[in-house]
């Protein structure tokens, strides 16, 4: 009988693959380029993967939008997950101070795919190499086309 590693409960202790869920990042994409706010909350969040409070997420929120609240920043963070399908953004509650503040952290599983989109739109946009000439240019090359005589 062939000798199978999965079945023999004594070799059974190398690690095993974890299967992933797949998770499509792209939609974020527009939501961090069109809101400043969720982009910071965001760049707040994978800036070492632990976990932060509201009261930081907050913070760095009011950089950018002078009134944002503890609802506002549920309601961002619940919406990335609903965007992304998945449990991107993962919280906890802590019942230890006398307000139930919940804090916050990116998916472990997903935080270096995250890193990599915000760090790929937060290259600089590169110009076109062809530089378009000004209208006045381009109307004088216009008006010495026109004057030059033809050769019929």
């Amino acid at each position: 009988m062939k000798e199978d590693r999965n079945s023999d409960p004594w070799r059974g202790n190398e690690e095993k693959p974890r299967h992933l869920q797949s998770i499509n990042l792209a939609p974020l994409k527009g939501i961090i380029e069109s809101d400043p706010v969720r982009s910071k909350v965001l760049k707040v969040l994978i800036e070492d993967g632990t976990w932060v409070t509201t009261a930081d997420l907050l913070r760095a929120a009011r950089q950018e939008r002078a009134i944002v609240g503890a609802v506002t920043i549920g309601t961002i963070l619940k919406g990335m997950n609903d965007l992304v399908s998945s449990k991107l953004i993962l919280s906890r509650t802590s019942l230890s101070s006398g307000i139930d503040w919940a804090e916050w952290r990116i998916n472990p599983d997903w935080l270096r795919p995250t890193r990599k989109l915000l760090q790929m739109l937060s290259r600089p946009k590169f110009e076109r190499a062809v530089r378009k000439a000004p209208a006045e240019e381009r109307q004088s090359c216009l008006d010495e086309f026109e004057r030059t005589p033809t050769q019929d």
